[in-house]
């Protein structure tokens, strides 16, 4: 038990479990765990810990990033009796090492397979994520071990004025105290989603994890650092109600926030960590009305949060810092002079903190004599009180404000430094002969300079980079300076000390970023290089950089890499799962070039371990699904009456869904991505409303129309077996346009979807009745014959080169075809109708403008640069297409059959040019690279430009590293196709497919004018 009684923290969460066992605790991505879940996890975790020795008084090292499993494995240390010590994997060898030495470390839960740091310490290292499921056979509950509130609950690990960092120990009932007062001024409750945003290493994240979940609130974990410019969509999308950020971080979301307002659901703010301006107070009560502000003030001595002030316009003063409010109950906060005597309302003088918060003290004895004092003001004897350091003092209305320090230490984005610690990390550099560190403030944050002299001349003294990368391997990254100055000597004041107000302001003594090289200077950089740098020049407010420029010496930080990722998310399509190691990289090897390059593998989605193979097309093209020549109830394809139908929320989807009803007497099942039949069936109608402005009302009232809500991505189509048994009994033809479409996703993100989508197709079409599958696919997967140096395929060629393909979405095709074809040469009835180009409606002009070619309009015309290049436009109107893929379906049984369902009668782009200048547009005609130019500078300036998306096939090379994946698909290397199987099965069908000439383009342009997309 804690003080008075408390229950300890892991007690309280296993009651909060039993109350409300299927209520999500832990939220993170499309990862979700409930609260029995969560306690049954952390229940053996805790059981695997007490079979390798740990018990109370044992330290665990948790050396996990944010995720589930630390979350399990903080519970998994306390139930166990031990501390839980957490350690980011991002911390450098040296201090992990010391870390284990300093605190005994018993044992270390970690990732299987990761870096090999702790092998020299003989500890048993044990993944939290290897035992996710309960055992039947196994004990069930939490071990057997006794907890006092005197046990150390976790050890948190703070900058040392000593040149080390300091561990601080805290115990179960200090933590118990916080988490029984703490929630009286939050009110945080079941209905709440909290937001776990703190660093791990940082004790925010211990107060942000056990108040939302010891009150049964959802804890959402982001699965990477949001930038600030990220964070209202974010807030947004995961229904967060509960933040607590950093002073730094909410300022620079609130200024994303004040170009972009929105409503969000936020309804309680905590801020805290360091000093709070007023005026950010003013601005965050401004543009989030309907969220409560609270200030909270504390340190890791005295168990996160001492105090809170609920902050309205009324409290704020004018200008400087808003108050951090009044104690918890049983906190005292004293202000006392040198005389340690309490100073009066108004004046100003060392804040101490007494009471149930303060911590056991440091690992260091010594440490702990120096800052964890007898309070001599307290009634009862042997009360303690932590000396803050900072300075304050009460406000008139008795509530506390802090002002600064009373020594050198200083907060930067949310952590304690101490600049010591940073002098001595420098020093330890053989060339390094003396050095020195002080708080600047740049663009309105705290910053570290470092100013150092060498004992070296010329050449071999070392520069910025140096220093940094020395001190990368010592220090954490919030500690890192953002400038290094070189001094000849220290300015130091008569009593020999350095003078820190002579120290020369970072801007003027730091090395300057590289200047602009003259006009043809430098050497030639590729598209992706190019991008990188304007957004570097973006976010880090340059007009210039070079390609072994450090982001870092330029100025950058932990927030700025944030946005910087986020923009090159945005602008350049990289996946989320490639994320991760691209921002290690950066932290690694930050120079231009070398992010570039990373860029490059990232959006090919080979970064991480886990994408580096080749796509092994052979083994992918495997069917592994039975099927026969013949069935006892073959389908009755020619007067069907029931057809299947993917993608019937898309474009193709919806025009093919009306031609069916139109041309068959048949019920349509339509496999649709929905929650219930109610929402399938909005969606279809949606869909017919948006393109016909006709809801298809009658067909759905007839029973013509019946959704199957699922999912092409999900086993069985996401149906039930029995649901998938009955359709497989049931439909006479499958038609098969649906699909994951994305340009800029590597094969394995559109592998689900597509490829095991149409096994899934496959198995349902043969399982009974060998029903019909027409499939639409794309014209690219012939794309690699051009690269290969073939010319001429025809619908008879043997599909081949997928290694050439180059994009993700074409290779997820190509195989899908394979599949298909594997499956007609069993006997199943296929035909694959390839389409280039699906336009808009003939009569209408109504298009998809979510596709490539209609960016490619709206870009031209924003723009007002053409290409002059051989890139055809061959487009053929999705009601045309529709048309013919239903009449060839009804004309024969398939057996393979490949149509190149294209416009013979294609243009070029240079049509496209001349109908838009006819439209009143200004529209030059520009050399191709000096187009894609154009197309590098909207990815950057404005990642939400419709082409945006697109630009990577622009800007990537192809696999054979000889052009773009866009130059692949230029009649210069695209090879020459035929369509004998179109015109064949269309001859007298009464379907023509019109020209691309001025009539249509005229067509198009009118439409995506009229909707204000042009």
């Amino acid at each position: 038990m804690g003080i008075d009684g408390e229950t300890l923290a892991h007690e309280r969460f296993a009651l909060r479990a039993a109350a409300q066992p299927n209520a999500i605790a832990v939220e993170q991505g499309d990862v979700r765990i409930t609260y029995a879940e969560l306690d049954d996890r952390a229940d053996r975790l805790a059981r695997r810990l007490r079979a390798h020795g740990v018990g109370r008084g044992s330290v665990v090292m948790v050396h996990l990033e944010r995720s589930v499993d630390l979350v399990v494995s903080m519970l998994a240390a306390f139930k166990a009796g031990a501390a839980y010590l957490p350690v980011e994997p991002t911390v450098p060898d040296h201090r992990v090492a010391a870390f284990v030495e300093e605190t005994d470390c018993a044992a270390v839960l970690t990732r299987s397979g990761g870096p090999d740091r702790f092998g020299k310490h003989g500890l048993p290292l044990l993944d939290p994520g290897a035992d996710t499921a309960s055992s039947p056979t196994g004990p069930a509950g939490p071990p057997d071990v006794t907890v006092d509130g005197s046990d150390c609950a976790y050890i948190i690990y703070t900058s040392g004025s000593t040149g080390t960092p300091k561990g601080v120990r805290v115990e179960h009932a200090s933590l118990a105290h916080l988490l029984g007062e703490i929630n009286q001024r939050y009110g945080i409750g079941p209905t709440d989603r909290v937001l776990q945003f703190a660093a791990v290493a940082f004790d925010t994240s211990v107060e942000q994890i056990l108040v939302a979940l010891l009150n049964g609130a959802t804890l959402v974990l982001p699965d990477r650092l949001w930038a600030p410019g990220e964070l209202s969509g974010e807030l947004v999308g995961r229904r967060v109600t509960v933040m607590d950020l950093t002073p730094s971080y909410w300022r620079a979301f609130l200024a994303d926030l004040a170009d972009a307002p929105r409503e969000l659901p936020v309804r309680l703010t905590i801020v805290g960590g360091s000093a709070v301006h007023a005026d950010d107070c003013r601005t965050a009560l401004r543009l989030m009305p309907d969220s409560r502000l609270v200030n909270a003030y504390g340190l890791s001595e005295t168990t996160i949060t001492s105090c809170t002030m609920e902050i309205t316009p009324q409290v704020l003063p004018e200008d400087g810092t808003a108050p951090v409010g009044r104690p918890l109950p049983h906190t005292v906060v004293h202000v006392l002079d040198d005389d340690m005597r309490p100073v009066p309302p108004g004046q100003h003088g060392e804040i101490y903190i007494s009471g149930h918060g303060v911590a056991r003290g440091y690992l260091s004895d010594s440490e702990t004599r120096a800052r964890f004092l007898p309070d001599p003001h307290a009634e009862r004897p042997g009360t303690r009180m932590y000396r803050t350091g900072d300075l304050g003092g009460w406000t008139r209305d008795g509530n506390l404000e802090v002002v600064g320090r009373v020594d050198r230490q200083v907060k930067v984005r949310g952590f304690r430094v101490e600049p010591d610690e940073i002098e001595a990390a420098l020093i330890s550099h053989g060339a390094v002969a003396d050095a020195a560190v002080k708080a600047y403030s740049r663009r309105g944050e705290t910053e570290i300079a470092a100013y150092y002299v060498t004992n070296q001349a010329g050449a071999g003294s070392p520069g910025p980079r140096e220093l940094r990368a020395h001190l990368a391997g010592r220090l954490p990254g919030y500690m890192l300076p953002s400038a290094f100055v070189r001094l000849a000597e220290m300015p130091l004041k008569t009593n020999g000390k350095v003078d820190p107000d002579a120290l020369p302001e970072p801007e003027a003594g730091a090395s300057p970023a590289s200047p602009a090289p003259p006009d043809g200077a430098g050497r030639t950089v590729g598209l992706v290089e190019r991008a990188v740098a304007g957004i570097w020049c973006q976010v880090l407010g340059l007009d210039h950089v070079e390609p072994d420029d450090n982001f870092f010496e330029l100025g950058g930080n932990s927030i700025l890499a944030a946005q910087l990722l986020a923009k090159v998310r945005a602008s350049l399509g990289i996946l989320i799962t490639q994320v991760r190691p691209l921002i290690r990289l950066l932290l690694d090897e930050a120079t231009l070039r070398s992010f570039a390059a990373a860029v490059e593998s990232a959006r090919a989605g080979t970064l991480s371990g886990d994408d580096t193979k080749a796509v092994d097309f052979a083994a992918e093209t495997v069917l592994d699904v039975p099927v026969r020549r013949t069935v006892d109830n073959p389908a009755r394809w020619q007067e069907p009456a029931h057809i299947f139908l993917t993608g019937a929320t898309g474009f193709l989807g919806i025009y093919l869904l009306r031609e069916l009803l139109a041309t068959t007497d048949a019920t349509v099942h339509c496999l649709v991505r929905a929650d219930s039949r109610s929402h399938a069936m909005e969606r279809v109608r949606a869909n017919a409303r948006h393109y016909f402005k006709d809801d298809l009302a009658d067909h759905c009232a007839s029973g013509r129309i019946a959704v199957v809500p699922g999912d092409l991505a999900e086993p069985r189509l996401g149906l039930s077996e029995e649901e998938f048994d009955r359709l497989a009994g049931l439909v006479d033809v499958i038609h098969h346009p649906g699909g994951l479409v994305n340009f800029i996703y590597p094969y394995t993100h559109m592998r689900a979807a597509n490829v095991e989508g149409t096994r899934e197709i496959i198995r349902m079409a043969a399982r009974y009745r060998n029903a019909p599958v027409h499939y639409t696919s794309t014209m690219a997967v012939i794309s690699g014959f051009g690269t290969a140096g073939v010319r001429h395929v025809t619908e008879h060629t043997p599909a081949a080169h997928a290694d050439h393909l180059s994009v993700g979405y074409v290779e997820s095709k190509w195989v899908a075809e394979a599949l298909l074809q594997n499956a007609a040469e069993k006997g199943l009835p296929v035909a694959v109708y390839r389409a280039a180009d699906i336009s808009g409606d003939q009569e209408t002009g109504a298009w998809n403008t979510a596709t490539e070619m209609c960016a490619m309009k709206k870009f031209i015309v924003d723009t007002g640069t053409s290409p002059i290049a051989e890139l055809p436009l061959d487009y053929t109107p999705v009601d045309c297409f529709a048309a013919a893929v239903a009449h060839i379906a009804g004309r024969q049984l398939p057996a393979g059959e490949v149509y190149h369902l294209t416009n013979p009668g294609k243009a070029n782009v240079a049509v496209l040019a001349e109908r838009l200048r006819a439209h009143g547009h200004t529209v030059r005609d520009v050399p191709w690279n000096e187009w894609l130019d154009q197309v590098v500078k909207i990815a950057v300036e404005q990642p939400d430009h419709h082409m945006t998306p697109f630009a990577p096939l622009f800007i990537d090379r192809c696999s054979t590293g000889v052009m773009s994946v866009a130059e692949m698909y230029l009649e210069t290397t695209f090879p020459v196709f035929t369509r004998d199987n179109v015109d064949a099965a269309l001859r007298d069908s009464g379907i023509e497919i019109p020209p691309v000439d001025g009539a249509m383009l005229d067509r198009y342009i009118r439409y995506l004018t009229d909707i204000d997309f042009l």
